[in-house]
């Protein structure tokens, strides 16, 4: 009895030894993942959302693994409503994010198109005035004739952008992994001082270069959902794809690579809580989808950066005559802004936008056009909608007017705008449809020698779109433009916002 003790204690002793000798072997590291971030303050009556929430569930991931980076996959500093103010005199356009994300602790980011939707000058400033590491690898900076890496100037010093990066994790034995990173953005903003490489191409070309490097790759991407899955199938030993530009969260394993995006404005999170084994070599992923609610407690240093900059839009729209807080609607259907939807169809949130402009004529209208790229939000709202709500659907406001114009001006007006899927030339439009080929305007088909009133944003009817550069004043066929009297502060018309916030309040 007694030997069949000791070879029991042994066996226990040696199933012991070999656990703790296992987990000696396992270096943990975790992402803690952010995408398409454009408001710092939490969204939806402060139920969902928030920089200083995120800070705290950092915090809490760093306590439970030093091995912790925070990245964001692109997207943040445009569009939102308070970049379309100024402070201090100057324009904000995306300060407010930059000092938020400095106070959160992001390490690093990925490009986005939107960041692209600066200037180059804008763009450098935020770039300086960042704590934070961005990762470009199919993103050039073109200076001139030259393509360069763009760069952060801090201090006289230049930091370029690397193409990509390898980090070394450790765990408390001491046993050690290299992981590489790169990271990739679609050309879908085209300017003239950024060059884009194929973004598929540079994956490959990245990817053998950090492979012979490292222990395993990562990446974080801004591209399509489909263009990850195509990614994922190229590179088959990737291991883990942090995307964004899709809004919505999603998780998907194509062949041994795992995708993940969280929604939007930091709904959601994801945690991505990864195992290497230095002796087996294999790798384990776990990804947790955190939603960021008001069950997370604010953390102290980066709230105090949100409220200044909350203090700061407060006092901007009471300038305009604006209450933030005013609630105006309760909607159970959320409104679709997101770009892929309003600027290649037609969503709810246009046609709601278009009716309000048609109510607030001054005579009546035969239809109503405006076009897309007014709305900015790139999201959906729903539940109780305020007047801050309305802001961020249409930042940049604007007149409305009612042209006089020729049946056969409209009919070009109308397929031009067809013309302009997938651009912010793409009309929404009330009292319009298309049934076959032929065009019908408040239901009855439209007749070319016909002359018709058309409610439009200003912006418009000025040539200032997409492909709508002969549609002015100056054009013959456009008979007569009424534009609203600045001084007549009841007059809707003045600024489509306050046409949407009447119209929605009366239901």
């Amino acid at each position: 009895m007694k030997k069949h003790f000791t070879i029991l204690g042994l066996i226990v002793a040696l199933f012991i030894s070999c656990k703790t000798t296992q987990q000696q072997n396992i270096v943990p590291i975790t992402f803690l993942h952010l995408n398409d971030v454009y408001e710092i303050a939490p969204l939806e009556g402060g139920k969902a959302g928030g920089m200083a929430r995120v800070a705290t569930v950092r915090k809490e991931l760093l306590t439970e693994n030093p091995n912790t980076l925070t990245v964001l996959a692109g997207d943040f500093l445009n569009p939102s409503l308070i970049a379309t103010f100024k402070y201090e005199g100057k324009s904000i356009k995306g300060r407010q994010m930059v000092e938020a994300m400095n106070a959160t602790g992001i390490d690093w980011v990925g490009l986005g198109n939107h960041e692209f939707d600066l200037d180059e000058a804008d763009l450098q400033k935020r770039i300086d005035e960042s704590t934070f590491g961005w990762l470009a690898s199919n993103a050039w900076h073109k200076v001139g004739e030259k393509l360069v890496p763009f760069a952060k100037q801090t201090r006289g010093q230049e930091e370029p952008f690397p193409s990509s990066k390898i980090f070394t994790f450790s765990n408390a034995a001491g046993k050690t992994v290299k992981m590489g990173m790169f990271s990739i953005v679609l050309p879908s903003n085209p300017k003239a001082y950024v060059h884009y490489d194929d973004f598929f191409a540079t994956a490959q070309k990245t990817y053998k270069e950090l492979q012979s490097q490292c222990d395993f790759v990562v990446a974080i991407t801004h591209i399509n959902k489909a263009d990850d899955a195509k990614l994922a199938q190229l590179l088959p030993d990737l291991k883990l794809i942090m995307g964004g530009h899709d809004h919505d969260n999603m998780l998907q394993k194509v062949g041994n690579t795992v995708i993940a995006k969280a929604d939007a404005n930091a709904k959601t999170v994801y945690i991505h809580r990864l195992a290497y084994n230095t002796q087996t070599k294999a790798l384990q992923i776990n990804s947790e989808l955190r939603k960021i609610n008001e069950q997370i407690a604010d953390e102290p240093a980066v709230a105090t950066v949100v409220q200044k900059w909350e203090e700061i839009l407060d006092a901007a729209m009471k300038k305009l005559g604006l209450d933030k807080n005013d609630v105006i609607a309760d909607l159970k259907t959320p409104l679709d802004g997101r770009e892929s939807m309003i600027r290649n169809s037609h969503t709810n949130l246009g046609d709601l936008i278009a009716q309000a402009m048609t109510a607030a004529a001054t005579k009546p209208v035969d239809c109503t056009i405006f076009n897309s790229g007014s709305v900015r939000i790139d999201d959906q709202v729903a539940g109780k909608i305020t007047q801050l709500d309305v802001m961020r659907i249409l930042p940049f406001g604007g007149k409305i007017v009612e042209a006089t114009m020729t049946g056969e001006l409209l009919a070009k007006v109308l397929a031009t705008g067809l013309a302009n899927k997938g651009n912010g030339g793409f009309l929404q439009w009330d009292k319009v449809a298309l049934q076959g080929n032929t065009w019908l305007i408040d239901g009855k088909a439209l007749e070319t020698t016909q002359t018709y009133r058309v409610m439009m944003p200003l912006f418009l009817i000025e040539g200032k779109e997409t492909n709508f550069g002969y549609l002015t004043a100056q054009n013959p066929a456009v008979k007569s433009v009424e534009i609203p009297d600045d001084k007549n502060t009841n007059d809707l018309r003045n600024d489509i916002r306050k046409a949407l916030i009447a119209f929605m309040k009366k239901g």
